[in-house]
């Protein structure tokens, strides 16, 4: 979509791939409406986000990382680094003229976004995940709107007005999600049966042990129905041969890897996936219409997974299994009735389908237009 008047936005994120891959979906977005962006990032991937960004010719520059202190001791450091960035930010944004901020829940760009404010320049904010996080609800009391990635909580304190706009995706994913199957080549490629159910399961990140550990546990208890299935299990590690040992000696038939570059083709290959409840994973999820089966990750900030499951298990829309109910036997039980009861599951994939948003780039550049004219002179 083409807007009258261009704009120079200025996206400030950084942090991790949750906070980076949609700033740059969106920046790619932004450039192809015809306006400026320069992306201002900040933490410790900065070395790889700058470049992934000169790749997609986008402007970028590193900012100084504000992150929160650890111990009382350390508060002084902090906010003596804190404000150093946001009187940096706020000076540079004085010289450039922005028409608008756009923050993307990275703490350690929180100072960067206020710099903006300081300037006044408006601001507003992407929230991923359905309990918004720190930065973005200390920001919210500055900003203009929120454009969020799923409904947040009822008791999610944020102070502007909000818009769900859905999680800004790569292309890839959205052209893998408008194909009905994986290309035709993919399943003898990969040692895959087309006849048979597939489910896919990943951790992401951080999260992949517990559910590297508990899968191999899992098929043992399947009894015969391991005839019936097959695995994709993208492992995020290089030591997989005691994973793919246990499920050869189940009997089932697996593709066992660290993790997929097109991992477009296994979602249209998966029947079923097991996953943990990070923004990203639920939105992709959404825009192929999976089932899924939910294992939050318990060790995520203020359980933010737990509150992203829960809003789609109240609507129907996911399996919620918290990672304390997690055994293999009972996990053995849902595989099998996802077999037994097709249907059922097939229902759960409709529902998802509903918090789908692949447009979700162009509803956020949108909003950025409408507040941009809002710049107090």
């Amino acid at each position: 979509m083409k807007y009258k008047n261009a704009l120079h936005v200025v996206i400030a994120s950084g942090g991790t791939g949750g906070h980076f891959y949609p700033s740059l979906a969106i920046a790619d977005t932004i450039q192809q409406a015809g306006d400026r962006v320069t992306m201002l990032l900040a933490g410790k991937h900065i070395s790889d986000q700058l470049r992934v960004a000169a790749e997609h010719g986008i402007r970028s520059m590193a900012v100084p990382a504000c992150n929160l202190p650890g111990t009382p001791f350390s508060a002084p450091g902090f906010l003596w680094h804190f404000g150093t960035a946001l009187l940096r930010s706020r000076d540079w944004a004085k010289r450039e003229k922005p028409d608008v901020f756009l923050g993307m829940g990275c703490f350690a760009a929180a100072a960067t976004c206020l710099g903006g404010v300081a300037a006044g320049i408006p601001l507003v904010l992407h929230e991923g995940n359905a309990w918004m996080g720190k930065a973005n609800r200390w920001l919210s009391r500055f900003a203009r709107a929120a454009a969020t990635s799923l409904p947040l909580v009822a008791d999610c304190p944020c102070r502007c007005p909000q818009m769900q706009t859905g999680m800004p995706l790569r292309q890839a994913l959205l052209e893998g999600a408008a194909r009905q199957e994986p290309p035709p080549e993919y399943w003898a490629e990969n040692g895959l049966d087309p006849d048979l159910k597939t489910i896919l399961i990943f951790g992401g990140s951080q999260g992949a042990e517990a559910i590297n550990a508990m899968l191999p546990q899992c098929v043992a208890c399947l009894g015969e129905d391991v005839k019936r299935l097959q695995l994709i299990h993208l492992t995020g590690s290089l030591y997989n041969g005691m994973i793919s040992d246990a499920y050869e000696r189940a009997g089932i038939r697996a593709l066992v890897k660290r993790h997929d570059p097109h991992i477009e083709n296994a979602y249209l290959a998966a029947d079923l996936v097991v996953c943990r409840a990070g923004a990203s994973s639920i939105c992709e999820l959404a825009v192929f219409g999976k089932p899924a089966i939910l294992i939050p990750f318990p060790a995520a900030a203020e359980e933010h997974q737990s509150a992203n499951a829960r809003s789609l298990a109240e609507n129907g829309a996911a399996w919620l299994l918290p990672q304390d109910d997690a055994r293999p036997e009972l996990l053995a039980d849902l595989f099998g009735d996802f077999l037994r009861n097709p249907a059922t599951w097939q229902g759960i994939g409709d529902a998802i389908r509903e918090f789908a948003r692949p447009d979700a780039a162009e509803r956020v550049v949108g909003l950025l237009h409408k507040h941009a004219r809002t710049r107090r002179k």
